[in-house]
């Protein structure tokens, strides 16, 4: 059981209050974007694993309320086994899902935050305010049980960062200073990271097939998609640079195949430029398919967690893999010629990727 009153009543009799309040969006108005950089951050409580605080606000009368942010981000990629991975990690007796969907995303650091919706702005903005009732279920558990963490696992936080103009440290320049890691560490500065990426070919055939964005999803259909695609971002990188055209919400709507997600070295940098090696897990789509048990460990003695009895974890290992793409089953493996093609564009990439990370592994054998 995860509520324990005598427990709760013990922490919260030592309870320090922070004179902060995160409002939610009025329904009635459109939300602005706020100024994360400006706002104060949380004052955690050090009697909880996770990063916790209580929140003051003063309207018509003063109330106190428990909060939570995520102890960890599962920040990635689509289509590399996020959903699968984070589902499993549910099943530790410590970790918490959110209330997002499947328990699992949130969508707010990349999208909700700048009412950004996949490819269109067709989304109600939402405040800090609002990210932190996503963990209102899980703070109420972690209140009276100080060993529960919670986290946050969208998997578009670690590459889309395409809402960088509506960052109010961005405005009028050409380029940004400011993108969500810097954000995110503003807030949450000792958040773990944990990323887990796959052969970048492999993985835009799974998303080619799994999205409805209006393509012919067969394999014939996919080669025309990549070649379309791959010489629309090299015309875009005769003028600007990768990154300026990687974080161009307008130019990767162009796609037909969302080539832009392969670029791991690309977006992992810039995590790095705020946050330590010592606080990111980065993890193989195929390690954790050959070795779930193994990455399982490897990501709890990360978290810092307990470990599990090797017949919990053998039960975790048994549970039905999460979200199949069924489509690409029934068409077949990508044409020879599409494979080659993609796997020579993505090779300096990964070379770079394995650089970054003193790691051959994540080359590919591209």
């Amino acid at each position: 059981m995860r509520n324990n009153p005598k427990q709760a009543r013990a922490l919260h009799a030592s309870k320090t209050t922070t004179n902060v309040c995160y409002l939610p969006a009025d329904k009635n108005k459109r939300a602005r974007i706020e100024d994360l950089l400006l706002m104060a951050a949380p004052e955690y409580d050090n009697s909880y694993k996770n990063p916790c605080f209580y929140e003051t606000c003063k309207t018509n009368e003063t109330r106190t309320k428990f909060r939570c942010l995520p102890y960890f981000h599962l920040l990635g990629v689509d289509k590399c086994g996020s959903t699968d991975l984070f589902l499993r990690l549910l099943e530790h007796p410590h970790i918490l899902g959110n209330d997002g969907s499947l328990n699992k995303e949130t969508m707010w650091w990349s999208w909700r935050r700048y009412g950004l919706w996949l490819s269109r702005y067709q989304h109600p903005r939402e405040t800090f305010g609002d990210y932190l009732n996503y963990f209102d279920g899980a703070a109420a558990n972690i209140s009276s049980n100080n060993k529960l963490v919670t986290g946050d696992g969208t998997p578009m936080d670690f590459w889309d960062f395409t809402g960088w103009k509506n960052i109010k440290q961005n405005h009028r320049l050409n380029h940004p200073k400011i993108l969500t890691p810097h954000l995110m560490h503003h807030m949450n500065p000792k958040v773990k990271l944990i990323i887990i990426v796959r052969d970048p070919t492999s993985r835009l055939y799974s998303d080619y097939m799994f999205l409805k964005l209006g393509q012919t999803r067969t394999s014939k259909g996919f080669h025309d998609a990549v070649h379309f695609s791959i010489t629309y971002l090299k015309y875009c990188m005769k003028r600007r640079t990768l990154e300026s055209c990687l974080y161009d919400r307008k130019h990767i709507a162009m796609y037909k195949a969302r080539i832009h997600v392969g670029f791991y070295a690309v977006y992992l940098k810039e995590w790095l430029k705020l946050f330590p090696k010592e606080q990111i897990l980065v993890l193989k789509t195929e390690d954790y398919a050959e070795n779930i048990k193994g990455t399982l460990k490897q990501i709890f003695k990360f978290l810092q967690l307990e470990k599990l009895p090797e017949i919990d974890l053998d039960r975790i290992v048994q549970k039905e893999k999460a979200y199949k793409t069924t489509l690409k089953k029934k068409q077949g493996p990508m044409h020879k010629q599409t494979k080659d093609l993609l796997n020579k564009f993505y090779k300096p990439y990964n070379e770079d990727l394995a650089l970054l990370l003193n790691d051959s592994r994540f080359m590919w054998d591209t």
